[in-house]
């Protein structure tokens, strides 16, 4: 990972990254992440690969995830059968998924930006000012 920028920008960008990608912003991903890694000045490639978590084999099991962890917060579990995954499931569980998503999103930026951060120090140490 020979990039620019110190291994916090780095890892700030990949975390940036993953919290994009897991949210709920199918088809967006790029414009807004790229946006906010310019606004905040972070590397906008590393950001860009952060999203994709959300590659597609993944995306069923993000949203499973988002569901079950979303649950409590609006005071029922869904239910999952094949028979009642449809348009009206997913209308009456929008909000249990939309709060699952963004703990999942901040959970898992958070997790993978201080891996990232102590792994490139462990590999590639800053230097001390």
């Amino acid at each position: 990972m020979d990039s620019e920028g110190s291994n916090e920008i780095k890892a700030k960008s990949i975390a940036l990254g993953v919290f994009v990608g897991l949210t709920p912003l199918w088809g967006f991903h790029t414009v807004v992440i790229l946006f906010l890694a310019s606004v905040l000045k972070l590397n906008k490639l590393l950001s860009y690969m952060g999203t994709h978590v959300s590659f597609p084999l993944f995306i069923p099991f993000i949203i499973f995830l988002s569901m079950v962890v979303g649950g409590p917060f609006v005071g029922e579990q869904a239910q999952f059968t094949y028979e009642t995954l449809d348009l009206e499931f997913a209308k009456s569980h929008l909000l249990q998924y939309v709060i699952g998503s963004s703990i999942l999103a901040a959970s898992s930026s958070l997790v993978i930006g201080f891996s990232t951060y102590f792994i490139l120090e462990n590999f590639k140490p800053s230097r001390s000012k």
